[in-house]
């Protein structure tokens, strides 16, 4: 059966402003520990650190669904999950933690991918899902 592909765009994060204030206090802290360290390098190292965290939190990220699996692609690259990949899926909050290891162990919440979705696509994206996944 074929389904018209699904597309849509998110961040990384769903809850942007908790996560900019996360972001911030551990900025803060490590420019403070590299400031009382005394290196200027130490300093600029930081904050190219902290940059380079907060982009990859907020970068956008464009997301597909369809028949062969999801197609998530971030600036040109893509990274591609087939349906057979996944084992089982666990509804969260905000999004769908899909499990892709083939056996079961202690650390699945870890080996695992989290798939954001916002609240308004969430019976749509559950309705592939169920159909191409199963329940």
């Amino acid at each position: 059966m074929d389904v018209k592909p699904m597309h849509y765009s998110v961040c990384q994060t769903t809850d942007q402003k908790w996560s900019a204030l996360v972001l911030g206090l551990v900025s803060i802290c490590v420019i403070l520990s590299a400031w009382s360290y005394g290196s200027p390098m130490a300093i600029t190292a930081s904050l190219v650190l902290g940059l380079l965290t907060a982009w990859y939190v907020f970068m956008p990220v464009r997301l597909e669904i369809n028949n062969h699996g999801i197609v998530r692609t971030a600036f040109g690259r893509k990274w591609f999950i087939r349906w057979s990949d996944i084992r089982t899926y666990q509804v969260q909050r905000s999004g769908l933690l899909l499990l892709t290891q083939h056996d079961r162990f202690a650390l699945d919440p870890l080996c695992s991918v989290f798939l954001p979705v916002p609240k308004g696509l969430m019976n749509d994206v559950l309705y592939r899902f169920r159909l191409f996944v199963g329940e």
